[in-house]
């Protein structure tokens, strides 16, 4: 959710959303196939009913290039939190129906319906939701270089075409089978690269971390 203007700002929450969020293979004995890491990774999930987590969003356009880092929280049904705490201050908030994207400094809160029902993304199975190997065509990642050695890359290409991605990478941690970076590749050839560490799973979290009161005096816009 890389912050230019308002309109390229609700483009990146769009991107988050959808997806917003979950990766060459090292020399390994008897190393699993794509399609059996995924359906591991695809049952770690089902598994886990919460976590928390923080994040390093990069996102590059040309020669721009933007970081950004916070702390993810998630919960099945379709919750979500993200609070990017540098060096822009912003909120977003899935309760399940609706989300919303609070821009303090702007003084404006972006409301939207959510609805996960027909999504294709590889975040949909962080919250209990759509099936990988359904949606896409699974195989390893010919180019990217994992930030751990012994993680391993897949690249995910979406079997029903995506107006807002081409393909997407999952970067794998194949001893514990969770995802520790996503990479969202565009059709325009952006990137948005999301990192996550510190990550806790099975964590109690009130349904009140995910009600969101909108502030009072800013503006309220709805899509």
């Amino acid at each position: 959710m890389t912050r230019f203007s308002g309109s390229t700002t609700r483009c990146r929450l769009l991107t988050t959303t959808t997806l917003l969020v979950v990766l060459s293979m090292p020399g390994r004995v008897n190393a699993e196939t794509p399609d059996e890491l995924i359906a591991k990774l695809q049952n770690k999930y089902e598994q886990i009913e919460s976590f928390s987590a923080d994040f390093t969003q990069l996102f590059r356009s040309g020669d721009v290039q933007l970081q950004e880092s916070g702390i993810l929280i998630m919960k099945k049904p379709g919750k979500m939190y993200w609070e990017y705490r540098h060096p822009t201050p912003k909120v977003f908030v899935a309760d399940g129906q609706k989300s919303y994207f609070y821009l303090p400094l702007d003084k404006q809160v972006i409301v939207s319906d959510l609805d996960l029902s027909n999504a294709q993304t590889p975040l949909l199975f962080l919250m209990g939701k759509g099936n990988i190997q359904e949606d896409f065509q699974v195989g390893l990642e010919p180019e990217e270089k994992p930030l751990q050695g012994e993680n391993i890359l897949i690249r995910l290409t979406p079997k029903q075409p995506q107006g807002i991605y081409s393909y997407l990478i999952l970067e794998i941690d194949p001893s514990i089978y969770l995802v520790r970076r996503l990479i969202v590749i565009e059709p325009i050839g952006n990137r948005n690269e999301y990192i996550m560490m510190n990550f806790q799973e099975n964590i109690r979290i009130p349904d009140g971390q995910f009600n969101f009161k909108v502030p009072p005096d800013v503006e309220v816009m709805y899509q």
